[in-house]
């Protein structure tokens, strides 16, 4: 018999379409057909929007339309749109007023547009009638009016409806001797399985050697130049945060110092800049971002000015490394700052001394790669790769990068780190290769380009919308 099911599933699923996979999803439930039931959630999630205007779709249990509503597998669907297919089903049954909370609490309304909230959301009796309604509705206008207490206002309805972690870039420089120019370009790569990277947006102002970090998947992006300049002299403290639902810019408190080439990490949701260099030369402060306060604030500085380093965040804590201090040894140091007691201390010194690398946190471990080394007159590129183990306090050297990259972008996506751009010392030039490095297999790839040749350029993952990821 099991042959014959089998038979019947693919027929099913060959015959599926808008019009008939509600009904076919039904058999698949009724004879605990379970790999037509995949099927069928597969296609609804595609096609949800189409298969809404049916008139099988009126006839759906609650537990299904609750299940299909509160996914991220959602595709091409507005928050606007799958409301009225809510209000549609909800309407359909006057019954089913009892179970409006029920169904509507997986509407994301905080994401909504603030015209979508007035004019077709907040007209309909049932979200001013219903208690926890009018609570989602009020919800929305305080997240949409007080944008620096968002990270405290988090919820499933503040989450984009993605299932899928892009990577962004932010701006860059192309290096060239007869003018300043950086790049204001964003772009993404929509997921590991696409070789190309597509145009985003712009930024508010272009910017080459700009710090950015993430949290509660806002995009911080601070400091930096916006006119190319090989010193510190370009470097500002404007600070921007990237919204990227709504594909928007927030201009938020300056830093207390002009930084470039510093590092921006996230602890315990306050934003860290640490080190880098300005026209008054290298610094060793510390500064902290408070979301909620928007504002800026001193920690404990560095033991030493360092600018050129790299830093990453794992177990509470944040490791700087590398970079020019006041000695060579300094390009080989560790430090790390313990926010608890708001000290810094240093632990085992990498194996490697360099400069102007990168540094990613996966799982346990903090990767150093990239990088240059100077030599006399002569700057060289660092290959090697090495990462640290805080509970032993240890280095270990691992498979080598291909190509040199210095003032890189880097990011971890999906247990990958892809180091993108930056300045290659053997060939002298400004580079558009992405290295790609796989922590699970220890292996390299190299199939993949960033559109141009830029150095200071910043990376960060990021859940885009499923709207934007298919365009």
């Amino acid at each position: 018999m099991v042959p014959v099911v089998e038979l019947c599933e693919e027929f099913l699923k060959s015959a599926m379409s808008v019009e008939t996979c509600l009904n076919i999803g039904q058999m698949a439930t009724t004879f605990s057909l379970a790999s037509l039931k995949e099927s069928v959630d597969a296609f609804t999630f595609r096609h949800f929007l189409q298969i809404s205007e049916e008139e099988d779709f009126l006839h759906l249990p609650l537990e299904r339309l609750v299940f299909f509503l509160q996914s991220n597998k959602l595709k091409s669907c507005s928050e606007i749109d799958l409301f009225h297919a809510a209000i549609r089903w909800l309407q359909y049954d006057q019954s089913r007023r009892a179970n409006a909370s029920q169904v509507l609490c997986h509407i994301r309304f905080p994401l909504m547009k603030s015209s979508e909230l007035v004019d077709s959301v907040q007209t309909l009796d049932i979200m001013v009638e219903d208690v926890l309604c009018r609570q989602y509705l009020l919800e929305a206008f305080n997240y949409q009016i007080l944008p620096f207490r968002q990270h405290e206002m988090q919820s499933p309805r503040t989450t984009i409806r993605s299932d899928v972690l892009s990577l962004i870039t932010f701006g860059g420089t192309p290096y060239t001797d007869n003018d300043r120019t950086v790049s204001g370009k964003v772009y993404y790569l929509p997921d590991t399985n696409v070789r190309q990277f597509k145009e985003l947006t712009e930024m508010e102002v272009g910017s080459s050697h700009a710090c950015v970090a993430v949290l509660d998947n806002f995009v911080y992006v601070v400091g930096g130049q916006h006119l190319q300049y090989r010193s510190g002299e370009g470097a500002v403290d404007i600070c921007y945060r990237y919204d990227p639902h709504l594909n928007q810019w927030l201009r938020i408190q300056a830093m207390q110092e002009s930084r470039i080439q510093f590092q921006l990490n996230v602890l315990y949701g306050m934003v860290y800049a640490t080190g880098g260099r300005n026209r008054s030369g290298s610094l060793a402060s510390v500064e902290k971002y408070c979301p909620k306060k928007n504002e800026w604030t001193y920690v404990c500085s560095l033991k030493r000015r360092t600018w050129g380093h790299a830093g990453a965040t794992v177990g509470g804590k944040l490791y700087i490394s590398g970079g020019y201090g006041i000695s060579v040894e300094d390009k080989k140091a560790l430090h790390c700052y313990d926010p608890a007691v708001d000290q810094w201390e240093f632990k085992t010194p990498m194996n490697e001394p360099r400069v102007l690398h990168a540094m990613v946190s996966a799982n346990t471990r903090i990767y150093a790669l990239g990088g240059r080394m100077d030599h006399v007159d002569r700057c060289f590129d660092v290959l090697a790769v090495e990462y640290y183990v805080p509970e032993t306090d240890q280095w270990t050297t691992v498979n080598p990068m291909r190509a040199g990259q210095s003032e890189a972008g880097c990011c971890l996506l999906e247990k990958k780190i892809y180091i993108v751009g930056g300045y290659n010392w053997h060939l002298n030039n400004v580079t558009s290769i992405v290295q790609v490095y796989n922590t699970e297999t220890d292996e390299w790839e190299r199939d993949l380009h960033f559109p141009e040749s830029f150095a200071g350029i910043a990376c960060a993952p990021v859940i885009l919308p499923q709207i934007t990821t298919q365009r």
